[in-house]
C-alpha cells in the first residue's frame, strides 16, 4: 500500500470516528434537551402545587380564626339587642360590630339566612320542632341564632324552630 492510499485509510477511519462521535454527542445533547424540560416541567407543577398548597393553608386558617370569631358576633348581637340604642356608647359599639362583620364578609363570611324557608339539614340545626297546622311541615319558624358559611363551606349551622304536623 502506498503512503497516499494509507493514509486517505487513515483520514476515511478518522472521519467514521468523528462522525460516530458526532452522533452519540447529538445523541447525548437530545437526551439533556429531555431531560431539560422534565426538569422544568416539574418544577413548574412544583410551583404550581405549592402555591395551591399555601391557598389551602390560608383558607383553613381563615376558616379556623373565623369560627373561632362567631361566638363574638353572636354575643356582639345578644348585647346590642339588649341595650338601650339610645346610649352613644351603644352605637359606637354597633358601629364597631358592623365594621367586624363588614370585614369578615369581605374575607368570604356569610350569613345562613334561613328565614321563611324550609329546613335544610345541611345548613340547619332543629334547635325546637313546633307541631302545628298554620304553616307548611318542615318550614323554618324562627331562626333562633345565625349560621355562617366560609367560602360556602357551613361553619356553624343555623340553629332554628321547625314546623311539624301534629301528632295523632
Amino acid at each position: 500500500m502506498s503512503w497516499e492510499k494509507m493514509k486517505k485509510a487513515e483520514l476515511v477511519e478518522k472521519c467514521k470516528e468523528f462522525e460516530k462521535r458526532i452522533e452519540d454527542l447529538e445523541n447525548r445533547v437530545k437526551e439533556l434537551e429531555d431531560y431539560a424540560k422534565r426538569v422544568k416541567a416539574q418544577y413548574e407543577n412544583y410551583k404550581r402545587e405549592a402555591a395551591e398548597e399555601k391557598q389551602r393553608i390560608m383558607k383553613n386558617a381563615n376558616e379556623y380564626l373565623i369560627s373561632k370569631i362567631i361566638p363574638i358576633l353572636d354575643d356582639f348581637e345578644r348585647a346590642l339587642r339588649s341595650a338601650d340604642e339610645r346610649n352613644p356608647f351603644v352605637e359606637g359599639v354597633e358601629k364597631i360590630y358592623k365594621k367586624l362583620v363588614s370585614t369578615l364578609e369581605n374575607e368570604g363570611l356569610s350569613v345562613i339566612d334561613p328565614s321563611g324557608g324550609k329546613f335544610d339539614p345541611f345548613e340547619h340545626e332543629a334547635f325546637e320542632k313546633v307541631e302545628t297546622d298554620e304553616h307548611e311541615e318542615y318550614s323554618v319558624l324562627e331562626v333562633v341564632e345565625k349560621g355562617y358559611k366560609f367560602h360556602s363551606k357551613v361553619i356553624k349551622p343555623a340553629k332554628v324552630k321547625v314546623a311539624i304536623r301534629p301528632k295523632g
